[in-house]
């Protein structure tokens, strides 16, 4: 008998899983302040590129590509962190929002072909929201790495990760629409983006609340007619 080497669905790991990584590396990333806290950092980003790439695995699709996709994020991620090079961090910033923004597609593309609203697709929501929050980090630290002063009240010193904390933290009051005003984007290219992400961020949970109450209701009308 045949078996395949990937891992069957129903033991995939729950969305769950990923959204507790993932919650504790966007909690760990501010308050990372030297070589063995950045290494951590890293370590649970690791650990959420592993755990998605697992999860795809078993939901089919684009594995091949995905799973290589994976294996390179994580290694230049490395290369990145151990030689500390612009050019390097650079790339690995670029990969990673590349891999990011499949990860998401491949979630979301699950939650749209899933017939039944439970706590793991609920999960996968929050999941694929706050992995957008995370990629937009990157994408403002790329912008203020190429053209410094793209945003004001960033950190210009002290801790090497001190700018892409902060940005984390501001891509998430965009994604919120919360606005504190105390990092603004100033440049011709920040500002658009910064307003993207707060439009991507209202219509994302505006979209998917519609998407599980029809979901549900459905759900419940199927269950009154049988």
């Amino acid at each position: 008998m045949h078996h395949s080497l990937l891992p069957d669905a129903t033991r995939s790991p729950h969305n769950g899983a990923i959204l507790l990584v993932l919650v504790l590396l966007i909690a760990a990333a501010p308050l990372s302040s030297g070589n063995e806290s950045a290494l951590v950092v890293e370590l649970l980003f690791d650990l959420v590129m592993v755990t998605a790439a697992y999860s795809a695995a078993a939901r089919g699709g684009h594995v091949k590509y995905f799973l290589a996709l994976t294996g390179l994020t994580v290694a230049w991620r490395w290369g990145a962190l151990l030689a500390g090079h612009g050019d390097v961090e650079i790339g690995a910033m670029v990969v990673t929002v590349v891999w990011i923004t499949s990860a998401s597609a491949i979630v979301v593309k699950a939650l749209f072909v899933q017939r039944e609203v439970d706590t793991n697709m609920i999960f996968g929501a929050v999941v694929a929201y706050l992995l957008v929050a995370v990629a937009f980090a990157y994408v403002f630290e790329i912008l203020e790495t190429l053209q410094p002063g793209s945003f004001a009240g960033v950190p210009d010193g002290g801790h090497p990760r001190a700018q892409g904390n902060a940005l984390i933290y501001f891509s998430l009051v965009c994604l919120t629409t919360m606005g504190y005003g105390d990092i603004l984007p100033v440049s011709d290219l920040s500002r658009p983006l910064a307003v993207l992400e707060g439009v991507f961020g209202t219509l994302y949970l505006a979209v998917m609340v519609a998407r599980l109450v029809g979901i549900h209701s459905r759900g419940e009308r199927s269950g009154q007619e049988a």
